[in-house]
Parts: structure tokens; C-alpha cells; sequence
């Protein structure tokens, strides 16, 4: 089947095709306890047999019980899992930088991981900038296999800050000074780290080994060593990512924002180079979506996905995570572009008020009687009816608070709304998640061949262009008259071709 399902109402399933306006987004708000799991995201990964999928997965429990199904179906399948990298195909960032802003997104998203919003002074600027240049040497300066995290750790540990004597450049100016006047890693580093004094190059130096010493970890520098698949191949071929976040550890947050941030750049280019629209639809089921960090730029991209092929269900515990997060107004601008709001369970009063607003009021009878009593000779009673006309909330916060277990509240941006039943995977596909199941800890990744094509075309291009400098200094060598004889020799060389072959005439 080819949509999201949403819940049941009457005994009829009611879901989202890939059609619907004004986009395919989908929140779902509902704390533990509220079967999201069970009656989402297991339910929809089972439902889905089309486009490719993306699913957050904290436990690793939606791999095991549903990969297995997956391959059935005809899904290449991928673990990228940040909770135990062992067992994980690997991600390397630097894959996608492909311009220098690219390379300082990535700076970014680094240092920023390590320093929060009150810290971004000049430290934080400084530090990003040197991790950029870090970056941008790395890319352009040594070979396919150390343009990495790694690559970037060793350039540090062997080329020192400190300059034996004062005055002089100290090993690591010199690696950055030896480049080209206009080679984009000296221009960073020059206009940022360069410009430090004294103390406080140790400072920043420190601060920025505080920052990347996680990715000296041995586990760590080989995930990020190498891409086992292109995040390209997602809008290309019928794929499914699961993506193992840890639980309660927030170490790795800045890798996975990262990754995120790089997958929709890349949905987008691949869009761009296909008439606007992806060759092959994506949904993006994420689970706990408060733990993969913070996207600037997040409502921006729901308001646009839907054109280009691509669908989101963004699941939180409660509204008052996503402000805490995003801020109230950008938190009600997500909102606002999701077409669909999904209530499992109401955890707290902020969530409970903003949905029983969301579903209104209706106007409800109030019969308003009154009798009155004669004392004239004989007794009599007179007694009239009346009716009032009166609001109230169709639920009120309370009410949803209270809801049952089994039961859900739908929202559509351009329908009325719904009291659902849950959509239990374990009713409408019974026996699914147990038919075949994978341990996670026994995946082992496997590099994709266009992705060993593509690191045996960088080596090929970087012998090469070794070979161009090793001929440059050669020439650079000679004093004048070699390199006029040199010169001389050439041009015979190109007189004895034009005799033999008439083109050249």
C-alpha cells in the first residue's frame, strides 16, 4: 500500500496518500506510554511497499522487527547507527562538501555542539574558523582516504601551534602559509585563527581539541571514515535507512543533526538535476524528533518537501519539547505545516489546551424550564419550557487528557476533525512483527560498488594531480638555461609532430 496511515474510524482505515494537499506532513504528539511505536511508526514502515523510507528508530526495536519484511518487499536496507557505530554502515560528512560553504556548515555544526547559544563569542567564531581551514587542507591537500574527521585530528597532532622562537611562524602556519595566496584554506585561516595572539591561540586550540577529541575514538574515526552509500541513492532506488539514535545520550546530537542537515541538502540538488521532483518519493518517519537537534531551517523545508516528492511525520512527546527546542513562534510555524495533527495522548496541560483549541467549540441546547404556583381557591400549577443556545469545547483539555488508551484525535488542516481508534500494527498486519526478526547488533555494513568506484576515481585524480606538482616544482627547479633548453626540447618534440601528422599543420 502506498500511503500513511493515520488511524481507524468505523472500522475503516484512514490514511494519507502521497496526493494530498496541502502537503503530506504529519505531527503526532503523545507521550510514553501512548503506543507512537506500535501504532505509527511500526504500522506505516509495514504499510509502506513504495517510497523510500527514513525512520528514526531510539531502540533499534523498528530494524529488528521490521528489516526483515523490508527485504521481502524488495528494499535495499541501511542501518546508520549513532548508539553502536560497530554495527553500522559508515557516514562521512566531508562526502557532501563540495563548496567552502559547505565545508563551514560542517565547522558549524561541530564547534557548535560543544557550545551553546550563550557561548558563541569570539572563541566560537575563531574556533569554526580554524576547523574550517582544517577542513578545506584536508579536502584539497591530502589523499582520498585522509579526508575525514580522522585526516583532520592527525593534521592537528602533528604540526604544533607553538613556534620554537618568537617571531617565527609555528608549524601549523606553515602548512597553511606554504599554500597559495588564494587557496580557500589559507584565506580561512588567515582571516580567523591566524589573527589570534598569544594566549589565546592555546585557547582555541584547546577548545577545539575539547570539541573533536570524540572523534578520536578508534569506533568513531572509522564510521566517519567513509560513505558505505551516497544519501543521494535514497531519492534514486527503493531504500530504507534506519537510523539508531542513542537513547538519553546526547554525545553524538552534532553528528546526527549533521547527517539530517546533509540528507535534505541532498534531496534537494537530486531534485534540482530532475525537473523538481525526486525520481523516487521519500517519507521521513522521525521518532523523538526533539533528540536530533536543532534544524534552522526546519519549517522552511516542510513548506517546500511536498513538491519534490517527499512526506514527514514528525513525532514529539509534547508541544512544550518543540518550543523548548525551536522557540514558541518557530515552534507554531512546524506546526503550521504539518496538514495533519495526530494527539495520542495529552502529557501535559500546555499539549492538552493547544489541542482542544485546535478542535474548537460547538454550540450546544440547554433546556432552561420554569413552573409557577396559583393560590386562588383552587390550586393550580403552570409550567413552561425554554431553551437556551450556549459554546463549549467539543473536548476540553481535561477530556483529552483523560482519553482512552485505544483511542486518538485527528486533525486536518482542510477537514473536520476526527476521534480515531489507533492504528496497532499488531491488528492490521497480525504476526508481521514477528515473522521476521534481525538483531541489530549483528549488522555489519557493506560499501555499495559506485561507492568504490567513486574513492578508485579520487585516488586515480589525486595521483595525477601529484604527478602535475611534482612536474611543477621540477620546473620551478631548473635554473634559466635548463629551463630554456627544456623549453627548446619541447618545441622540437611538437616541429618533429607537425611533420608527420598534417593535423598539427
Amino acid at each position: 500500500m502506498n500511503g500513511t496511515i493515520l488511524g481507524v474510524v468505523d472500522k475503516q482505515v484512514i490514511y494519507q496518500d502521497n496526493q494530498t494537499k496541502p502537503n503530506r506532513n504529519i505531527f503526532v504528539v503523545g507521550g510514553p506510554g501512548s503506543f507512537k511505536t506500535q501504532s505509527v511508526v511500526l504500522t506505516n514502515v509495514f504499510n509502506e511497499t513504495k517510497n523510500s523510507i527514513i525512520v528514526t528508530d531510539p531502540k533499534g526495536e523498528v530494524y529488528e522487527k521490521t528489516a526483515g519484511i523490508k527485504i521481502a518487499q524488495g528494499y535495499q536496507v541501511h542501518v546508520v547507527n549513532f548508539a553502536n557505530m560497530a554495527n553500522s554502515d559508515r557516514y562521512n560528512p566531508f562526502d557532501y562538501i563540495n563548496r567552502d560553504i559547505q565545508a563551514e556548515n560542517v565547522a558549524n555544526k561541530i564547534v557548535e555542539s560543544e557550545n551553546k547559544e550563550s557561548k558563541k563569542d569570539v572563541w566560537f567564531s575563531t574556533q569554526r574558523q580554524l576547523l574550517k581551514a582544517l577542513i578545506l587542507y584536508v579536502m584539497k591537500e591530502r589523499e582520498p582516504a585522509k579526508r575525514n574527521l580522522a585526516g583532520v585530528t592527525q593534521v592537528l597532532q602533528e604540526n604544533d601551534v607553538e613556534a620554537e622562537e618568537k617571531g617565527e611562524d609555528s608549524p601549523l602556519d606553515k602548512i597553511f602559509l606554504g599554500l597559495n595566496f588564494d587557496h580557500p584554506a589559507r584565506r580561512a585561516y588567515e582571516l580567523g585563527f591566524k589573527k589570534a595572539k598569544g594566549e589565546m591561540k592555546a585557547s582555541i586550540i584547546e577548545s577545539l581539541l575539547a570539541t573533536i577529541s570524540k572523534f578520536v575514538d578508534d569506533e568513531v574515526a572509522k564510521f566517519t571514515s567513509f560513505s558505505d552509500f551516497n544519501l543521494q541513492d535514497i531519492g534514486q532506488q527503493k531504500m530504507i535507512v534506519y537510523v539508531i539514535i542513542p537513547v538519553m545520550d546526547n554525545t553524538f546530537e552534532s553528528l546526527i543533526n549533521l547527517f539530517f542537515s546533509q540528507l535534505f541538502d541532498e534531496l534537494y540538488k537530486l531534485a534540482a538535476d530532475n525537473h523538481a521532483t525526486l525520481p523516487k518519493k521519500v517519507d521521513f518517519i522521525l521518532d523523538e524528533f526533539v533528540n536530533l537537534g536543532k534544524f534552522p531551517k526546519y519549517e522552511e523545508f516542510l513548506a517546500t518537501c511536498r513538491g519534490y516528492g517527499i512526506g514527514v511525520t514528525t513525532i514529539c512527546q509534547t508541544l512544550t519539547q518543540l518550543q523548548a527546542l525551536y522557540g514558541k513562534e518557530k515552534a507554531e510555524s512546524i506546526l503550521g505545516n504539518h496538514a495533519v495533527k495526530i494527539c495520542l495522548n495529552a502529557a501535559n496541560d500546555v499539549t492538552a489546551k493547544y489541542f482542544s483549541d485546535l478542535l474548537g467549540k460547538a454550540t450546544v441546547k440547554v433546556e432552561t424550564g420554569s413552573e409557577s404556583t396559583s393560590h386562588s381557591k383552587e390550586t393550580s400549577t403552570s409550567k413552561s419550557d425554554s431553551y437556551n443556545y450556549t459554546s463549549r469545547s467539543l473536548m476540553t483539555p481535561d477530556e483529552i487528557m483523560r482519553m482512552p488508551d485505544e483511542q486518538s484525535i485527528l486533525i486536518f488542516s482542510n477537514q473536520r476533525p476526527l476521534k480515531a481508534t489507533k492504528a496497532f500494527q499488531f491488528k492490521l498486519f497480525p504476526g508481521a512483527a514477528d515473522m521476521i526478526n534481525l538483531k541489530q547488533n549483528d549488522y555489519q555494513g557493506r560499501p555499495e560498488s559506485q561507492q568504490i568506484e567513486r574513492l578508485d576515481k579520487l585516488n586515480a585524480k589525486w595521483e595525477k594531480e601529484l604527478e602535475r606538482r611534482k612536474k611543477l616544482k621540477e620546473k620551478d627547479q631548473l635554473d634559466p638555461e635548463e629551463e630554456q633548453q627544456e623549453q627548446d626540447n619541447l618545441d622540437k618534440e611538437i616541429s618533429g609532430k607537425n611533420e608527420d601528422n598534417d593535423f598539427f599543420i
